[in-house]
């Protein structure tokens, strides 16, 4: 029979998180600009944002999509569009998934997967459209259990596992494994299906990242200076099991570096995985997919760990994507999540007459997430506030030619501090507000060590800024202008015609002292064909999953709500 709980109280638990979370971004002005969230008024359409320049798709093709929002509404819109569809798909998604449980252990497993650590250590550090591939890892695995209840039911998995890998790499991967973990069996056609259906959605990234062969990826001393580390004197374990234990320590709240706040969140995670004894036959898949995703966390992070990642990484350069492999971790939050709602019913079914007292208990289950982390309500308590661009940012992009190479100064890392931005660290701009080509250097400096740029064009850059003539060592490199980014050091500056000078900005025209070599090509036209061909069978599949839905979604034989699916 098919179980159907009324939405209300799902969608009021999410849309007070929501509220909570984001209220200031909400009932105010500007852009959130953390880390690597970035957005800016209006996105230009590049080549890169489809991975077709030969660059890393590490945003692709995510920022083709919002290039393309940005063509209808500005980018601040944009932004919190997607960041409250995706907490509301989070929401709503974990609920459909224990929808045969009462609105109050539903309301526990909203809490527990909108609300933890892992959300608010993504989204300090700008991960955002990371963040939106967990929160869709619900409907994931409602497609998983659907499919394995019925081979033929390959629609939403098809769709999700699309939307996952648009989302970005890793969560086209977690979501892939998701799939893999809950639906299949012993049939060996369903192992083909599903493989086929993870291979094509995740072209989109795969083909970019693969056919890139001017990039070089380093791996030397990554994954340890990305593995997972200890918030308190509970260790890394602890901090891991509780859905913390990022690498970035400088964003870490307050109570996370309490020992008892750590314990009590393993407490929570304990009792979680205890529910999970209690969800059926799906008990041990869920289990294996939680440990799964607490293994690749703490790889990197134990003796020998990183060592062994590094001397991998050098015969299958791939394992580069579990550079942070603490980003894998996201997976435990779904699996905690049905086990707090499994819980909270075993909870409610041990209340009876002169135990109403439980119904406590019950309570502190479902508020228990934010009790013990408060610093994620209301803008991160303060550490996210909105910002606006200075007028001069978009009068330099007025000026650049969407053909022309700009150089960003000061050549110190990508990642920027402004007085308009509370001087908070935030990823360069410009590369995607400005038109044409735009070169930062992309070295990732780490407290002890530093990433090498991965763009040969960087070492190019460097060299030329260290040459006796500059301006003419740029130009021969095919670039025109300089972008001076003023306040964030003393760069020495190449000569050239002043384009623009005001806003904390200084645009330099090296086109005006001499003539600006063409720009070499980055790509051959094999490359532009296979990518294209991959961004078309991921479109493909979305739409071949999009009309199977439409066509039996609504048929009762593929309805599975009355199985918690």
């Amino acid at each position: 029979m098919s179980l159907r709980r009324p939405p209300g109280p799902d969608v009021a638990t999410t849309l007070v998180i929501i509220a909570l979370m984001l209220g200031p971004l909400l009932v105010g002005g500007g852009y959130w600009l953390v880390g690597d969230m970035v957005f800016v008024p209006h996105q230009p359409w590049k080549d890169a944002w489809l991975g077709l320049d030969g660059s890393l798709p590490r945003a692709v093709p995510m920022d083709a999509l919002v290039s393309l929002a940005t063509q209808v509404v500005p980018g601040a819109v944009v932004q919190r569009l997607l960041l409250v569809a995706g907490l509301l798909a989070g929401g709503l998604g974990i609920a459909r998934l224990v929808a045969d449980q009462r609105w109050y252990a539903r309301a526990a497993a909203i809490t527990l997967f909108c609300w933890n650590p892992w959300v608010y250590e993504r989204l300090l550090i700008g991960q955002w459209a990371i963040l939106l591939g967990y929160l869709l890892l619900p409907w994931v695995a409602r497609a998983a259990l659907r499919l394995r209840a019925d081979p033929r039911d390959v629609g939403p998995a098809a769709v999700l596992l699309v939307l996952s890998a648009v989302c970005s790499p890793s969560s086209g991967v977690m979501a892939a494994a998701v799939l893999a973990v809950l639906a299949l069996g012993r049939d060996p056609r369903q192992w083909w299906r599903v493989g086929a259906l993870a291979i094509g959605a995740n072209l989109t990234w795969a083909v970019p990242a693969l056919t890139a062969a001017s990039v070089t990826v380093s791996t030397e001393g990554v994954f340890e200076g990305f593995a997972a580390r200890a918030e308190s004197a509970a260790g890394t374990a602890a901090s891991v099991l509780s859905l913390g234990g990022i690498w970035k320590t400088s964003i870490l709240p307050e109570e996370r570096t309490s020992v008892v706040v750590v314990l009590l969140s393993c407490a929570l995670t304990l009792l979680a995985c205890l529910g999970l004894t209690r969800s059926g036959a799906d008990g041990r898949r869920w289990a294996v997919l939680g440990a799964g995703a607490v293994a690749l966390a703490l790889v990197p992070a134990v003796p020998g760990g990183s060592d062994l990642l590094e001397r991998l990484a050098g015969h299958l350069p791939g394992l580069a994507l579990l550079r942070d492999s603490h980003r894998f971790l996201a997976p435990l939050g779904l699996v905690l999540a049905v086990g707090a709602a499994h819980a909270v019913s075993a909870l409610r079914a041990r209340i009876g007459p002169g135990t109403g007292a439980l119904w406590s208990a019950v309570a502190l289950v479902v508020v228990a997430p934010l009790l013990l982390l408060p610093s994620l309500a209301w803008g991160a308590l303060g550490e996210l506030r909105g910002s606006s661009y200075p007028q001069a940012w978009e009068d330099v992009a007025d000026l650049v030619g969407s053909h022309d190479t700009t150089v960003v100064l000061p050549w110190t890392g990508s990642y920027r501090g402004y007085a308009w931005n509370h001087r908070r660290a935030v990823l360069d701009p410009a590369p995607r507000l400005l038109p044409g080509t735009v070169l930062v250097d992309d070295r990732v400096l780490l407290a002890d060590r530093i990433v090498p740029a991965e763009d040969p064009r960087v070492a190019a850059v460097a060299r030329a800024l260290a040459d006796p003539d500059p301006a003419g060592a740029l130009r021969a490199n095919g670039v025109r202008w300089v972008l001076v980014e003023r306040g964030i050091g003393k760069p020495d500056v190449p000569d050239g015609r002043v384009a623009y000078d005001g806003g904390g900005l200084l645009l330099v025209d090296l086109a005006a002292d001499g003539p600006v070599a063409p720009g070499a090509a980055r790509i051959d036209r094999s490359h532009h064909v296979l990518v294209s061909i991959g961004h078309t069978c991921a479109i493909l599949l979305l739409l071949a999953g999009a009309l199977w839905i439409l066509r039996f979604g609504s048929n009762g034989h593929h309805n599975h709500e009355g199985h918690g699916v």
